[in-house]
């Protein structure tokens, strides 16, 4: 076994790797191929009882979320406060902090190159040839959607401490308004093509305007989102991590904390003599993962009127116990004990994972 552990990828998942081998006493080498780690646009939500294998700097949450309204196809269906608990925070900040109190040292600007296990640093060349793939959505070779996203001035919502989140049954997907440094983060991610999604989006953030007051959109970008569920593996002697490996729940699009639990417990499988892909499949956000795979593969078989139906039946503590991860089967069986046809699906889509 190396002494340094070789991470590809500073995202959630390269981190919390780095940081499980400070943990037990390794150091770690961290490569990123962009010129700053976690770049890439998401709502940067973490729930409260996350798992988290480090806890989160204050100064990196921007907002304290208090609860969340859904919405289906604009028609509000669910209003939670206080049992949906979590923050949004500052990724990129949070992530340097982590690395940085793993001794890690980290290479930006620094690719990898899957096709000869080389990644250029300061303009030489080293290989790498053992250690985890934390490189996200673009060494995922399961099913993506695409996600768009707009930073917006707005400020009508400057004080935001709540999700808004809004379901689309023919996108199968959802729209969002998070709240964010600047203002709010407002998305949209589904089965559409990021040409189709942008412009979805600006109709979007317009046909809002009041809720939104005299905004200004500030930045639009996007990026593809791994919904197959978990697929472990390897790359030229690297075990894939984080989205790379598919750690993303499927039906919320969450990804930094299934990501960053991934990355950590494959840290500790490798450096202890574990095999790796076992852990990680065996890890409950892995099976948690592979229920919103189940319920979403169910979502997409269904018509966009039966999806509407569906969303509509099913009640707020089971929405909560789903996307939030939890799967507290008391209390899921609780909420459906009054509609039994109802309660087998959903129990079906549980179990079967």
């Amino acid at each position: 076994m190396a002494e340094a552990l070789n991470i590809v990828g500073a995202g959630p998942a390269g981190a919390s790797a780095a940081y499980a081998a400070s943990k037990l006493g390794f150091r770690a080498v961290v490569y990123e191929a962009n010129p700053r780690p976690a770049v890439k646009p998401c709502g940067r939500g973490i729930p409260t009882l996350s798992n988290l294998p480090f806890d989160v700097p204050k100064e990196r949450v921007i907002a304290d979320i208090k609860g969340a309204v859904l919405y289906v196809d604009g028609v509000k269906s669910v209003e939670v406060r206080d049992t949906v608990r979590g923050y949004i925070v500052d990724k990129e900040g949070m992530i340097r902090d982590v690395i940085a109190s793993s001794g890690a040292e980290l290479y930006t600007s620094s690719p990898y190159n899957a096709s000869n296990g080389t990644v250029k640093v300061n303009g030489q060349v080293r290989e790498v040839r053992t250690g985890l793939l934390a490189g996200g959505v673009a060494f995922y070779d399961g099913e993506k959607i695409y996600g768009v996203q707009a930073i917006v001035r707005a400020p009508k919502l400057e004080s935001m401490d709540y999700l808004y989140i809004d379901f689309d049954t023919s996108l199968i997907g959802y729209y969002w308004i998070f709240p964010a440094e600047e203002g709010v983060e407002v998305g949209v991610g589904g089965f559409e093509s990021p040409q189709r999604l942008r412009e979805l989006l600006e109709r979007y953030i317009e046909k809002h305007k009041e809720m939104l007051g005299s905004y200004s959109i500030l930045s639009i970008a996007g990026a593809p989102i791994a919904v197959g569920g978990v697929s472990t593996g390897s790359v030229r002697g690297l075990f894939k991590v984080g989205e790379a490996a598919g750690f993303v729940l499927p039906l919320t699009g969450e990804g930094i904390r299934p990501s960053a639990i991934s990355g950590y417990e494959a840290a500790r499988a490798y450096l202890t003599g574990l095999d790796v892909n076992s852990v990680l499949e065996s890890l409950n956000i892995s099976r948690v993962v592979r229920i919103h795979r189940s319920i979403l593969k169910a979502l997409k078989g269904m018509s966009p009127e039966r999806r509407r139906d569906f969303m509509f039946e099913i009640p707020a503590a089971v929405h909560e116990e789903v996307a939030l991860g939890t799967m507290n089967i008391n209390r899921i069986v609780k909420a459906l004990a009054s509609k039994p046809l109802l309660a087998a699906k959903i129990m079906k889509y549980i179990m079967i994972s």
